[in-house]
């Protein structure tokens, strides 16, 4: 679990959080009130009651996250990735809203040099 990545998440996402909380029937305000407490004074601070919370809405949002996937820009239907990101790469998904696992970030690299290349010639 990445407990960094809950600044950037509550920073510049928290309508994440909020849609979690409401996705499982809890209030968005207590929600958010637990993630800040974790980020504040740690994990191990919440309470049981707290923790069921947090497990259930944020947790998620934090580990086990798949990669979104890269589409190349000449093709219509997004391409579809399982991969998980790793902690590096969650954090930065929330702190600049883009972020792709390795393999798809190495074929847009790809992909991206031979755009460079054709439009040079």
């Amino acid at each position: 679990m990445k407990i960094e990545a809950l600044t950037p998440l509550l920073e510049n996402n928290i309508e994440l959080i909020e849609e979690a909380a409401r996705d499982n029937g809890r209030e968005e305000g207590a929600v958010v009130g637990i993630t800040k407490q974790a980020q504040d004074r740690g994990y191990e601070s919440l309470s049981p009651a707290q923790v069921r919370m947090f497990e259930l809405c944020v947790r998620p949002l934090i580990e086990g996250v798949q990669c979104p996937g890269y589409t190349h820009e000449l093709e219509d239907n997004p391409r579809e990735c399982h991969r998980i990101l790793d902690d590096d790469r969650l954090v930065e998904l929330y702190t600049i809203g883009n972020a792709l696992c390795e393999t798809c970030e190495a074929q847009a690299s790809v992909d991206n040099h031979s755009k460079t290349s054709f439009f040079k010639d």
